[in-house]
């Protein structure tokens, strides 16, 4: 069960073995991870700990907006091999009559669409030739990039009501 936006980014430690009983505030945001804690002790009881963290959670989103659609879509991920995020080459495999395996390549762009879709589009190395191809598949996402609003799905939780 999701939590609400009320406590979003707040989350519980009630550790007996160590004494610790507190609020976290965790918040990641461009890559960075933010953590601070807020003991009940320190703060004056679970209540004011909890005001505190939630004070201190609505500054981090104030001062580090969160990551746009644009920005995570321009992120260059682990196993991508082209350079270009969200661009790729690929070759399709086809086995002829004979026992025969066909390849034949290709240069593919992806980009989403909407909230929960994506659109792709691709270009043959045999009929554009290489640079062509990759050319036309980058300008492609590009424009579909270009086309993007609002924030990265996953930030959507920190717009607080």
């Amino acid at each position: 069960m999701p939590k609400s936006k009320t406590m979003y980014g707040i989350s519980r430690i009630d550790d007996d073995i160590h004494r610790t009983h507190a609020w976290r505030v965790s918040i990641r945001r461009q890559g960075k991870l933010l953590v601070k804690n807020f003991p009940d002790k320190t703060y004056g009881g679970k209540r004011k700990a909890l005001a505190e963290a939630k004070l201190h959670r609505d500054k981090i989103v104030a001062e580090h907006p969160p990551t746009t659609r644009k920005q995570f879509c321009s992120t260059l991920r682990r196993h991508n091999n082209s350079g270009i995020p969200g661009v790729y080459r690929y070759a399709k495999r086809y086995k002829l009559k004979n026992g025969c395996i066909k390849e034949i390549w290709y240069w593919e762009a992806h980009w989403p669409v909407g909230t929960n879709s994506s659109e792709k589009a691709t270009f043959s190395v045999a009929v554009y030739g290489e640079r062509k191809a990759k050319r036309m598949a980058i300008a492609t996402r590009e424009a579909g990039v270009s086309k993007l609003e609002g924030v990265f799905w996953a930030s959507e939780r920190g717009v607080v009501s």
